[in-house]
């Protein structure tokens, strides 16, 4: 009788730009007691030093793990073990993780961001990957995204990260700050899936159909009715028409640097571009520039998102969806431990096992 039964498996590649932490779905029984990884591409690999297999196991502390390395011989690798994290340190290594009770993340510290690029140079990105999201606070001289929430799109470890999502909204709604953000706080954080959801706005457009743009990806929907909730404080007053403006979503807009929806809104009219408030006002106290859901519209059939699905068929089928999730996380620091680094691309295959509960009555 084994020990184990596998309740989910599966292969993931690393990072095509830079190696960094990998999130798996775990769709199976519950949490895991026993998690593994190795790296199909690696093992057995010359003249090249790095990982070749990890595990973690009930009991062990979240975000630890322990693994076998090879070395870099020419013809022979030799193998040794490592144990994460080493003593009197944190790692980002093997753990597990629901998103309706996420783990915590200690804030790290900023020295500027970019009022353009939105760039955030960090002596420590510890632990950040693309596609996180961070909250920004205590932004000084840019107090006005103080409590914001942002997607991670690049990361130079240990030098920056990039608030893509943000930087293409202010170019495109030519929304302006008036001086980059100097020291600050970046706290990583990983959201609840309830569904729908508001989101915070980065840049909307003055035209016959205003594109809203998002400082992290959307979950709207084609069709549905979204309203707007815009403060005095933005556009300088000149928005204030569009707050509570209830409009339907024609498309939906999410890559990589891009989050966005067109509404169909006439904002045209609007006298000065849409931009955020002062530092200085910021600082006084600003409620914050949010699409919200208001009800569900009917959901269209076609690409321009003008006709109706017959029969119709509703984008929001209840006030709200739990699409809450499990995931075994895989660290940044199993493919990047001192001299044993992982290659970009790097195929990697998972296992995650739980006990049997097999029961033998003896009479």
């Amino acid at each position: 009788m084994l020990p184990y039964q596998m309740i989910a498996g599966g292969r993931f590649t690393l990072n095509a730009t830079t190696v960094t932490g990998v999130n798996v779905p775990l769709v199976g029984m519950g949490e895991p007691d026993f998690v593994i990884c190795r790296s199909i591409t690696g093992w057995g690999e010359a003249s090249d030093a790095q990982a070749i297999q990890w595990w973690w196991a009930k009991g062990m502390t979240q975000n630890s793990a322990r693994g076998i390395l090879q070395s870099s011989d020419a013809t022979n690798p030799a193998l040794t073990s490592r144990i994460l994290p080493a003593a009197a340190s944190t790692a980002d290594a093997i753990s597990y993780f629901d998103t309706a009770n996420p783990p915590t993340y200690a804030a790290l510290t900023a020295t500027t961001t970019n009022n353009t690029t939105f760039v955030v140079a960090m002596a420590s990105t510890a632990g950040i990957s693309v596609g996180d999201i961070v909250r920004m606070y205590s932004v000084t001289t840019m107090q006005q995204i103080s409590g914001l929430d942002f997607q991670v799109t690049a990361v130079t470890a240990n030098v920056s990260i990039t608030l893509g999502m943000m930087a293409s909204a202010v170019t495109a709604s030519a929304n302006t700050f008036a001086a980059s953000g100097t020291a600050a706080q970046v706290l990583k954080f990983i959201p609840g899936r309830f569904y729908p959801r508001y989101k915070y706005i980065a840049g909307i457009t003055r035209a016959a159909q205003a594109r809203v743009y998002f400082t992290v990806a959307n979950d709207f929907t084609p069709g549905e009715i979204i309203s707007l909730r815009i403060p005095e404080e933005y556009g300088s007053g000149a928005w204030t028409s569009m707050n509570n403006k209830a409009a339907r979503v024609l498309s939906v807009v999410n890559t990589a640097s891009e989050s966005s929806v067109l509404l169909d809104l006439d904002t045209s009219g609007i006298t000065s571009a849409y931009s955020y408030p002062t530092s200085a006002v910021a600082a006084a106290g600003v409620s914050p520039s949010v699409a919200v859901p208001s009800s569900s519209g009917v959901v269209p059939f076609n690409a321009s998102a003008t006709v109706p699905q017959q029969p119709p068929g509703m984008n929001l089928l209840d006030t709200f969806d739990n699409r809450n999730q499990r995931f075994i996380r895989f660290g940044n620091d199993l493919f990047n431990t001192a001299s044993f680094t992982s290659d970009v691309s790097d195929v990697w295959c998972w296992e995650a096992r739980k006990y049997d509960d097999y029961r033998i009555d003896i009479f």
